[in-house]
């Protein structure tokens, strides 16, 4: 793609997650002029795809770890727990997914 505008700025951060957007927002309010390039969505990796959604998966999965090792111990019907995969699927997509940007 040819592009025959030019536009010169003080800072190019290549990405959105939390890293990115602390420095663009501090150079910003610096005065500086600054462009954001980014493939996927906002937000980076850690919120969409990597910390934050594996911490609900995990979180889950200690939730019913934790009930079965305490299972005679003074928590009974541990094994009744059980992990409901579209439910939670559902809620960790609650916060993952960019609905306001639609």
């Amino acid at each position: 793609m040819l592009i025959s505008n030019t536009k010169t700025f003080d800072l190019i951060v290549i990405g959105t997650g939390a890293a990115a957007s602390t420095v663009v927002w501090q150079c910003h309010s610096a005065g500086w002029s600054v462009a954001v390039i980014d493939s996927r969505p906002f937000g980076g990796t850690c919120a969409l795809r990597g910390c934050d959604p594996k911490k609900v998966l995990v979180g889950a999965a200690e939730v019913i770890d934790s009930n079965k090792r305490m299972q005679s111990k003074g928590i009974t019907n541990s094994n009744a727990i059980k992990i409901q995969w579209p439910d939670l699927m559902h809620f960790k997509r609650s916060f993952t997914e960019l609905h306001w940007l639609t």
